[in-house]
């Protein structure tokens, strides 16, 4: 048998990508500064195009599983990472940049998936939850390091905010080091018995939808924030990377956490992550200071990291074993694509509601909308499964 700990470490090492689609976030007005004919909508498709790319991948990934080493799928990925973060750092055009924007989709994808099924196939019960809040925390700790130098990096020259994705390396070390190099098992008993299918239950449906709901929200923050503090007057884009790492801090602090908030508030944790992101997205809107807008990241970063892992852990639960890695697959796919059309949404009815000057006010008010909507939802849900369980 493997050892646990080492192939925990493996996991969290190749989850300090996963949320690398948002690493040059807080450099987004730098870059669109170098690039002046690039409308708003088109410099955010360098998180738009990522997003996108990681749909199919992510149901060829989950398929994949099934064959293929989730070891070799992951070097794969983190290959693509590095190749497609790092190189548009030499380019000067932007198509060119998108272009290799789409490769990195293709990591963000891969290490999306193989991380979160590593934990589905290797852990159980109340270790799961533990270890994918710990995943979380990974998530947010790469983010961190990433949003943080790439907002610093963007004020010497908007290119070097490229750079912070060499983590990969990293991740590719442990990844060679602690994930172990197991060929899935042919999903048959016998000779005689018939072979195993994947079964998506309604409740992996009803969580992929929740996945996607929550992300078309949750994306407002990656796609405006650096925007609203330029709108606002209020700082640099360090100081937007600046942040985007509280978010992530927040994020990592919660992910240590989660399993005990869980273990707690039970069906209404999603709930209780869904109020918190309304009040950070108030806040974020109405703020009037760097402060204010630090504040806002970090309760964000919290609560997301309160959602995320509850609507990962409910797709695992909601299928068998077997099912699970396609499950998960789409639940990551129906992510992306919330991110893919989030500005395609949020942006025009901002536009049309705002006063030519609050804009990206109005998308984080807009966010907060949905996601009250949700939590109603998620309340009413979490009492009566609470009910049941009792």
């Amino acid at each position: 048998m493997e050892n646990k700990s080492r192939i925990k470490i493996g996991i969290y090492g190749i989850g300090i990508l996963m949320m690398g689609v948002i690493g040059i976030s807080g450099a987004l007005t730098a870059i669109g500064a170098h690039f002046p004919d690039a409308s708003q909508t088109m410099v955010q498709n360098l998180i738009s195009i990522p997003c996108l790319v990681v749909i199919p991948v992510t149901l060829i990934v989950g398929k994949l599983m099934d064959s293929v080493s989730k070891k070799l799928l992951s070097i794969i990925g983190i290959l693509c990472f590095l190749v497609g973060g790092f190189l548009p750092a030499l380019m000067s055009s932007l198509t060119v940049i998108l272009v290799l924007r789409g490769i990195f989709g293709v990591g963000i994808g891969v290490v999306q998936c193989v991380s979160s099924a590593l934990v589905a196939e290797n852990f159980e019960g109340p270790e799961r939850d533990k270890v994918q809040g710990n995943l979380t925390s990974a998530q947010m700790l790469g983010i961190c390091v990433m949003v943080f130098a790439g907002g610093w990096l963007a004020d010497v020259s908007w290119n070097f905010a490229f750079f912070v994705h060499l983590l990969g390396i990293l991740s590719l070390i442990l990844c060679i080091i602690c994930i172990p190099n197991v060929k899935p098992q042919a999903a048959r008993v016998s000779d005689s018995a018939p072979a195993q299918k994947i079964k998506l239950t309604k409740g992996s449906w009803i969580w992929a939808l929740t996945m996607f709901v929550l992300f078309i929200g949750a994306q407002i923050y990656s796609i405006a924030l650096s925007f609203i503090v330029d709108e606002k007057g209020l700082g640099t884009a360090a100081q937007s990377g600046n942040a985007m790492a509280f978010f992530a801090i927040g994020g990592f602090l919660m992910g240590l956490v989660f399993g005990r908030l869980s273990g707690a508030t039970k069906n209404l944790t999603l709930f209780v992550g869904l109020v918190g992101i309304i009040i950070s997205y108030l806040v974020i809107a109405f703020a009037g200071s760097m402060p204010m807008i630090y504040l806002g990241a970090f309760l964000f970063g919290v609560f997301l990291s309160v959602c995320m892992p509850c609507v990962i852990v409910g797709t695992a639960g909601a299928v068998d074993v077997y099912s699970s890695a396609m499950a998960i697959s789409i639940t990551m796919c129906a992510q992306n694509f919330a991110q893919f059309l989030c500005p395609y949404i949020v942006n025009p009815i901002s536009a049309a509601l705002s006063d030519g000057t609050n804009a990206n006010q109005i998308s984080f008010l807009l966010g907060a909308g949905l996601t009250a909507v949700m939590a109603v939802i998620a309340l009413i849900w979490g009492i009566a499964q609470n009910k049941k369980a009792a």
